[in-house]
């Protein structure tokens, strides 16, 4: 995956109670890379997630662990943040 790179900042999607499918912004902290030293082509990276604490109920930062990357926005999953 082109442009994957431990600090860049991209969009995650909860998948927690009553925040599931509600976007909050992650840091990448480590891709997982292929023998070759390239990113996986499905995007899975572990990412520091920053969640809205008084409403997401997740504490103050959030570590997950094989996240895949989804265009669409999948619970679960990270995107990269839209352009305004």
């Amino acid at each position: 995956m082109e442009g994957l790179t431990e600090g860049k900042i991209v969009h995650y999607v909860l998948c927690h109670h009553k925040s599931e499918g509600q976007v909050r912004p992650a840091i990448v902290t480590r891709v997982w890379r292929d023998g070759n030293g390239k990113p996986m082509e499905n995007g899975s990276c572990q990412l520091t997630v920053f969640p809205d604490q008084s409403n997401d109920e997740l504490g103050e930062t959030m570590a997950v662990s094989s996240v895949y990357y989804d265009e669409l926005g999948k619970p679960g999953t990270w995107h990269w943040i839209s352009r305004a």
